[in-house]
C-alpha cells in the first residue's frame, strides 16, 4: 500500500462495484478498513450516533474459526447499549468455571477459580462466552439494518490525507476494478499486521509471535465423560486446554496446545490428524472420532502502536494493539476502542467539537491498552501483581479532563468511586412506570446529567447549558420526591461520591466528566464541564468539519 500526504492518488475506475451509488467517487463520512470485530463494532456504534460509514474487508466473508471467545462485562455493556444483548445471549453461554484434571474421563476434577461470574453484581450485562464467528454476524446484521454498507472481498490499496479529508482507493478483489472513496476520517481496523499502520510508518513496541500454538475446533459427544459437568475450560498436562465453544444447544469444543511441532506451511490434513490424536488422549476416549471443523496455527504477539492517530487516520483493535489470548482482552479492548471513538467522531463531524477532541482517543485508549497488555503478560508469567481481566475492563481510568490529580490507570470496580475519568458505576433503578433499568441504560448518545434526590435546580440549568453549546443532553434526578427515577437501595449518592443536592455529568460512552457534591452556579459549572469534555475553548473557534455524507 502507498500513502502520500497533501497530494492526490491516480484516477481509478469509477464503476459501481456493487455499492448501488452510481458512477463517480463514493463520498462517506468515515471509511472503516477491516470488517472483523473492531471494524463492525465501529460501524454499529457510528450508526447509533448518526454517522455514515463504509466498511471494506479484504476477506470474502466472516471467518469460520471462532477465535475470540470471551465477551467481558464491559463489552457486554457496550453492545447492550445498542440493543444487541438478546441476540448475543441467544448464541452465548455464561462462564461456569475452569477445571484441571489428567483426562476428562478421570472422576476427580480440581476447580480453578470461582464458579459464578463475579461481575453480575456490578454490571447489568456480566461476561459471556461468545465465539467471534457468532458475534460478528450479529454486528454485521445490525450495521446493515441501520443502512451502513459492509463490503467483503474489497481491499484498500492506497490512501492520501489532506487538510480536509482522506482520498482512498478500494479494489474489488473479485473483479479487479477499483473505486475512489472520499471520506472525512479513515479508521484502520485491519489487524495486527495493519497495512494502513505500516503505510503511515507508525512503529510498534513489543514482540510479535511466530506460529507456536495450535487450536482445533471440533464436535463430539463428550457426555459419557462429562457426567453432567459443564466446564468453561479444562486444563491438562503440557498446558493443553479444552474450551467449551458454541452454545448449549449446539456445543462445540476447542482443543489448544502450545509449542506445536509443525513448521510453517504444514498441511491441514497433518494438523488435523495430530489434533485428533491429542483430543483422544485428553478426553480419555481412545475410540472417539471427533468431527474437526477447523484447525489454526497462531502466534501470541504482544505489541502496541506508538500512536493511535496520524492526522485523519485512527487505529483501533489489533491494528493499535495485539495481546496474547489470556482473558480474551484483545478483541474486547478493540470493541471499547470503537466505543470511545464513535461519540468523539460524531461530535467532530456534527460540528460540536474541533478535531483536537480526537487526540483524547489516542491519550485515553493507548493508556488503557498499555496497562492491559502489561497485566496480560504478568498473568502469563504468573506474577502476583497481575489484575483479574474483569478488574481491568471495568476499572480502567481515563485522565481527568479538568486536569485533576492522576489516581493511576485503574481502580477496583467492586469499590467504585465515581471520580472523573472512571466508568459510571452500575446500579439498578426503577422508572416512573415501575420498570427496572440500569443507570448505564441512560447513557449512549448524549451527555447525561444525574442529579441527587434534592438536586432539582440542576435540571433546567443542564437544559440551558446544552442549548448554549448545541450538544445532545439528558438530565435525570435519582431518588427523592415524585417525578424522579427510583433508587430502591438509596445507594446513588454514595456510589457517585456526591451529596443529595449534588450532580454528576457523564459522557456519551458512560465515563464521568465531573461531579459536584453540592449545587454551585449550576449552569456555568455544567457549561465548563462539557467544554472540557469536548476539548472546546471558551468560544469554539475551530471550523466545524462538514460531513461528506
Amino acid at each position: 500500500m502507498n500513502t502520500v500526504t497533501d497530494s492526490a492518488p491516480a484516477p481509478c475506475d469509477t464503476g459501481d462495484m456493487g455499492l448501488g451509488l452510481g458512477p463517480g467517487p463514493v463520498r462517506v463520512s468515515v471509511l472503516v478498513v477491516g470488517g472483523s470485530l473492531s471494524g463492525l463494532s465501529a460501524a454499529v456504534l457510528l450508526a447509533r450516533h448518526g454517522v455514515d460509514c463504509l466498511v471494506v474487508e479484504r476477506r470474502p466473508g466472516i471467518g469460520t474459526h471462532p477465535r475470540s471467545r470471551v465477551l467481558t462485562a464491559r463489552s457486554g455493556e457496550v453492545l447492550r447499549s445498542v440493543g444487541l444483548e438478546s441476540a448475543i445471549d441467544a448464541v452465548s453461554r455464561r462462564p461456569s468455571g475452569w477445571f484441571q484434571t489428567d483426562t476428562l474421563a478421570d472422576p476427580v476434577w480440581t476447580r480453578l477459580g470461582p464458579a459464578e461470574d463475579p461481575t453480575r453484581s456490578i454490571s447489568p450485562a456480566g461476561s459471556r462466552l461468545c465465539d467471534q464467528n457468532r458475534l460478528e454476524p450479529i454486528l454485521l446484521t445490525a450495521a446493515r439494518r441501520q443502512g451502513r454498507r459492509v463490503l467483503y472481498g474489497h481491499e484498500l490499496t492506497d490512501f492520501v490525507q489532506d487538510p480536509h479529508g482522506v482520498t482512498a482507493r478500494v479494489l474489488d478483489r473479485s473483479t479487479g476494478r477499483s473505486r475512489t472513496v472520499r471520506c472525512d476520517y479513515l479508521l484502520a481496523a485491519d489487524g495486527t499486521r495493519s497495512p494502513v499502520r505500516e503505510a503511515l510508518g507508525i512503529e510498534l513496541d513489543g514482540r510479535r509471535g511466530e506460529p507456536r500454538f495450535l487450536s482445533a475446533v471440533f464436535a463430539a459427544d463428550l457426555d459419557p465423560v462429562l457426567r453432567g459437568r459443564h466446564p468453561t475450560a479444562v486444563v491438562f498436562r503440557a498446558r493443553q486446554v479444552l474450551f467449551a465453544r458454541g452454545t448449549a444447544e449446539e456445543p462445540l469444543w476447542e482443543y489448544g496446545i502450545p509449542d506445536s511441532p509443525f513448521a510453517a506451511g504444514a498441511r491441514e490434513d497433518e494438523l488435523g490428524r495430530f489434533a485428533r490424536d491429542r483430543i483422544r488422549e485428553v478426553t480419555g476416549l481412545p475410540g472417539l472420532e471427533p468431527d474437526v471443523r477447523s484447525v489454526l496455527r497462531w502466534g501470541a504477539s504482544a505489541v502496541i502502536a506508538r500512536r493511535f492517530r496520524e492526522g485523519r487516520v485512527l487505529l483501533l483493535g489489533d491494528a493499535a494493539h495485539t495481546m496474547p489470548v489470556i482473558g480474551g482482552l484483545g478483541g474486547n479492548t478493540g470493541i471499547q476502542d470503537a466505543h470511545n471513538l464513535a461519540w468523539k467522531l460524531a461530535a467532530v463531524l456534527h460540528g460540536r467539537a474541533g478535531g483536537q477532541l480526537l487526540d483524547t482517543y489516542d491519550v485515553e485508549r493507548s493508556r488503557v491498552a498499555s496497562h492491559t497488555l502489561w497485566h496480560v503478560l504478568a498473568t502469563a508469567r504468573g506474577l502476583p501483581q497481575a489484575l483479574h481481566p474483569e478488574t481491568l475492563q471495568l476499572g480502567y481510568l481515563y485522565p481527568d479532563p479538568a486536569g485533576g490529580p492522576d489516581p493511576g490507570p485503574c481502580e477496583d470496580p467492586f469499590r467504585p468511586t465515581g471520580r472523573p475519568g472512571s466508568r459510571a458505576p452500575h446500579l439498578w433503578l426503577r422508572d416512573t412506570a415501575g420498570r427496572r433499568l440500569s443507570v448505564l441504560d441512560l447513557f449512549g448518545t448524549r451527555f447525561t446529567l444525574l442529579a441527587g434526590p434534592y438536586g432539582s435546580r440542576w435540571l433546567p440549568a443542564g437544559t440551558r447549558a446544552a442549548a448554549v453549546l448545541g450538544v445532545p443532553f439528558a438530565a435525570h434526578r435519582i431518588g427523592g420526591p415524585r417525578g424522579a427515577l427510583c433508587d430502591p437501595r438509596g445507594t446513588f449518592t454514595a456510589r457517585y461520591g456526591i451529596g443529595p443536592t449534588g450532580a454528576v455529568l457523564v459522557r456519551p460512552d458512560g465515563y464521568v466528566v465531573r461531579r459536584w457534591g453540592t449545587a454551585p452556579d449550576t449552569e456555568a459549572a455544567l457549561e465548563g464541564a462539557v467544554r472540557e469534555a469536548l476539548e472546546q475553548p471558551a468560544a469554539l473557534g475551530a471550523e466545524p468539519v462538514r460531513s461528506a455524507a
